[in-house]
């Protein structure tokens, strides 16, 4: 099993270490963050001591900053951390269901019952969360993030490091623009 370690601490990292430890295919070193948390896993420092882990061995890592008002955060701390060299893993959970016909990019994370359907394209470093749907030949470029209960119907083009609020829907066939928000509940007709 492959070593990898934790970028951030916050709440959305639980729910990626959750599906790492439900997926087996990881073993979860630490974490790195600003500052120690309660935890079960150990607390290695600030992101500084990823070149130092790397040196050791670790090769893979995943970032668990959630999006909302960091997505410029995520993108340079993925650009950093590729520098030292680390590989970016797609973490899926077991209960999630993704075509054999997508594409998923690296460092994407694909949450509880989240549904990728056939022939979508999934950018690198996007957040598929719990019970996402992102229907047949949809477009989803780099950073996105999609929210709990969204749902992202046939053919939908989503601009890079947009944001689609929980349960919001956006209807088959419509662009979503780069860096846009779309509020939870929302839907775009």
């Amino acid at each position: 099993m492959e070593d990898i370690i934790l970028v951030g601490f916050g709440g959305h990292a639980k729910s990626i270490a959750d599906c790492i430890e439900r997926g087996r295919q990881f073993n979860i070193v630490g974490y790195t963050d600003n500052q120690e948390s309660i935890s079960k896993y150990k607390y290695l420092g600030d992101d500084d001591v990823l070149q130092e882990y790397f040196e050791k061995g670790v090769r893979n890592v995943v970032i668990c900053l959630g999006y909302l008002g960091k997505g410029d955060i995520r993108e340079r701390l993925y650009n950093k951390i590729k520098k030292i060299g680390y590989s970016f893993p797609v973490i899926k959970d077991p209960s999630s269901i993704v075509s054999d016909t997508a594409v998923i990019g690296e460092g994407t994370f694909i949450g509880k019952g989240a549904i990728i359907n056939a022939e979508a394209s999934i950018g690198k470093m996007c957040i598929i969360n719990t019970l996402a749907l992102v229907e047949h030949e949809c477009i989803v470029d780099d950073f996105v993030h999609i929210a709990v209960g969204s749902i992202v119907c046939g053919q939908v083009k989503i601009g890079k490091a947009a944001f689609l609020g929980a349960n919001s829907t956006v209807i088959q066939c419509r662009t979503i623009g780069q860096n846009e928000i779309v509020p939870a509940g929302a839907t775009i007709r």
